[in-house]
Order: C-alpha cells, then sequence, then structure tokens
C-alpha cells in the first residue's frame, strides 16, 4: 500500500494532469485501474511517467505499456541458466571471442585467483598491479567490475608513473597505486577488468564528440530467431567516462531511436534527477533529431548476428558503439525492467506489442 507521502504525490500528479490535459480524476482513475490488471501490470506512478493521461493517447497504445510488476513475467524469457554469460563479463567475453566478434580487448584480471585465459595478465597483489601498469603498451586504460551495473565502479587511468607508483586517473586527479589497489579490492567482489580504451567511429566523434556512446539494441528471439525489438542511443557528455544517465543525474543525453529505420525521434537530457527534452548535443551542437544513427546497418546486422550466440536468452539488451575499428559488442544484459523502462519513458512507445506478446504466450505453450 502506498504510504500518505506517496498517496499525496500521486494526487499532486493527477491534478497537475488534469490542469495540462483536461482529463478528469474519475478518467484517471478508470485508466489506472484497467492498466494495473494483467498483462500490463502498471503502476500509478508509471502511469503519470509515461503520460498515459494524454487523450492523444488511444486506448490501444496504453495497453502496450507494461509496469516493473510485468517484469517476472518478460523475465521468463530469459533461462536462468544462461544468466552469468550476461552477468559476468569474463564468461561473455569467452563467447564473444570463440565466436570471432569484435570487443574490447581486455589486457589484464583483477582477482585473488580467476583469470581470464593468455592472452591477459592476471593481477593478483599490489606489485603484480605496479609490473602491469609499468609494462602497459599504451593509456588509456579503462576499469570495470566483472559483475557490474549502470556504469557504476568505473575508471580510467591516463597514465601511470612507476618510479613514484602515482597513477592519473579519469578527473585528471593523482593517486598512489596503494590507494587505487584498495579501490580496486573494495570496488568489487568478483573482480575487475583492464581493458583498452575505445575510440568511437569519425561518424560518431562528430555528433558526440571523442567519447564513446553506445547505442542500447534491445533483442527478441522469437521462433523466427533474433531480430532487433527496441533500440536507443546512450550519448555521453561533457567529463562522463560512461553514457550511461546514473538516474538522470549526470548530463548524459538518452535519445530514443525508430529500431525500423535507426532514425532518432526523441531526445533528453537529464541533470540532478531532472529529465528535459534537447534537440542536439550539448557539447559538439551537432543536431540530433530526425538524423539516422552513424553505421545503423552495420551496428543491427551485428547484434542480430551475435545474438544467435546466446540461445538461452531470448530478450537481449546489447550495448553496441561504432568505434575506430569497426562495430563492437560491448556488452550483453538480460532485458530488465531498468532497460524496458527507460525505453518506454523516452520514446513514448510500449513493450508489448504483437511480437512480444506471441513471445510470452509461447512460454505457456
Amino acid at each position: 500500500m502506498p504510504t500518505l507521502t506517496g498517496l499525496w504525490a500521486l494526487a499532486k500528479r493527477a491534478r497537475a494532469a488534469k490542469r495540462e490535459c483536461g482529463i478528469s480524476f474519475s478518467s484517471q482513475l478508470a485508466d489506472l485501474h484497467a492498466l494495473r490488471q494483467a498483462p500490463n501490470l502498471l503502476g500509478p506512478s508509471e502511469y503519470y511517467d509515461y503520460r498515459l493521461y494524454d487523450p492523444a493517447i488511444s486506448q490501444e497504445e496504453k495497453h502496450t505499456f507494461i509496469g516493473y510488476k510485468s517484469e517476472r513475467i518478460y523475465e521468463k524469457l530469459n533461462e536462468a541458466t544462461w544468466h552469468a554469460t550476461a552477468n559476468d563479463k569474463i564468461l561473455y567475453e569467452q563467447v564473444m571471442r570463440t565466436c570471432e566478434f569484435q570487443i574490447p580487448r581486455t589486457t589484464a584480471v583483477f582477482h585473488p585467483w580467476r583469470t581470464a585465459g593468455t592472452y591477459c595478465k592476471d593481477i593478483r597483489t599490489l606489485d603484480d598491479l605496479d609490473r602491469y601498469l609499468a609494462s602497459a603498451d599504451s593509456f588509456p586504460l579503462f576499469v570495470k567490475p566483472i559483475h557490474g551495473l549502470f556504469g557504476r565502479g568505473t575508471d580510467v587511468i591516463r597514465a601511470y608513473d612507476p618510479r613514484d607508483r602515482i597513477l592519473q586517473v579519469a578527473d585528471g586527479s593523482r593517486m598512489g597505486l596503494r590507494e587505487f589497489h584498495a579501490w580496486l579490492e573494495s570496488n568489487s567482489r568478483a573482480g575487475m577488468l583492464f581493458q583498452e580504451m575505445i575510440r568511437p567511429a569519425q561518424s560518431v566523434r562528430k555528433i558526440c564528440g571523442d567519447r564513446l556512446s553506445s547505442v542500447r539494441m534491445i533483442v527478441l528471439c522469437d521462433d523466427s530467431g533474433p531480430r532487433l525489438f527496441r533500440a536507443n542511443w546512450k550519448i555521453c557528455t561533457g567529463s562522463n567516462i560512461v553514457d550511461n544517465t546514473d538516474g538522470w543525474k549526470n548530463g548524459n543525453v538518452v535519445a530514443a531511436v525508430d529500431h525500423l529505420s535507426g532514425r532518432v525521434v526523441a531526445a533528453f537530457r537529464g541533470i540532478a534527477g531532472v529529465r528535459k527534452p534537447v534537440d542536439a548535443h550539448p557539447d559538439t551542437g551537432a543536431g540530433l533529431i530526425g538524423i539516422q544513427v552513424p553505421e545503423w546497418d552495420a551496428m543491427k546486422a551485428y547484434v542480430e548476428t551475435a545474438a544467435k550466440a546466446f540461445y538461452g536468452l531470448r530478450f537481449q539488451a546489447w550495448d553496441i558503439a561504432a568505434t575506430s575499428e569497426g562495430i563492437c559488442g560491448i556488452e550483453v544484459n538480460l532485458a530488465t525492467l531498468h532497460t524496458v523502462y527507460a525505453t518506454q519513458l523516452v520514446s513514448g512507445q510500449g513493450f508489448l506489442d504483437a511480437r512480444l506478446a506471441q513471445a510470452l504466450q509461447s512460454l505457456n505453450n
């Protein structure tokens, strides 16, 4: 049951909806009651987040939106025995390397005993870390958790001075090797990956600057095989080193992409938790609305082919980037409520179309 504070917040949103669109409280309540039923399972806050009170949205369109409670239904599309291939970045990398798909190059693994293979170094101790950084072929290096979400726990090593054992990290500050080692140990019990930094393709740099901005490509695998289902473009801004929005707090942009044409239909930027529409990249000034995502056809072909390697995952959320070295699969994730919510939010398009409905129905057959 909602708390009194929650009820007050919903009442405030109901009044705002009435002022904005002239929709009565009784009509809103009727909508809320209908959409809270299966298969939509929408909560009241989602109803207002998605602006489903707007009379311009038909009842048919409203009933394509699914709520966070529906996750327990569509998560069955991904077999539990296959979850690790998405959740564990080393295991993901092993699958992709075996299938010869281009992915970020891992150069070292930080873990007390785990290894990824002979193609990268094992860092067990402080001295191992020192030797690895001192002998690194080039900088910068990207560091991320083996088990990680939302771009958290990441950093960039821009340089290393082996004489003083001092690193320069993403924000330009300096950190002692021992301090950095302690950060690695505390950041992820599952370990950390060190990877070569990837540069975006020239076509992407013209729009987004020299920061990697990946496309979240959601793939649904039905009886006809993997096909792109939805997409949004996660666009890095400012000094951010990852393209996630961190709850619409860090200034990054998310652009809704029509998955059939690859064209941007809307874009939003979040600062301090407030999301606002934008027409252009805030740093480069390049227009976003109406453009086709660079290298769209190649990214679509890549993801629909790579998805076949993950047979037990029928609802996949990929991060695909057009890089200076070609199309690269950064990672694959389970399509969870976070991906569903964010994509429905920016696109204004519900997930529950005929394809997904048929896929969910097949679970019961």
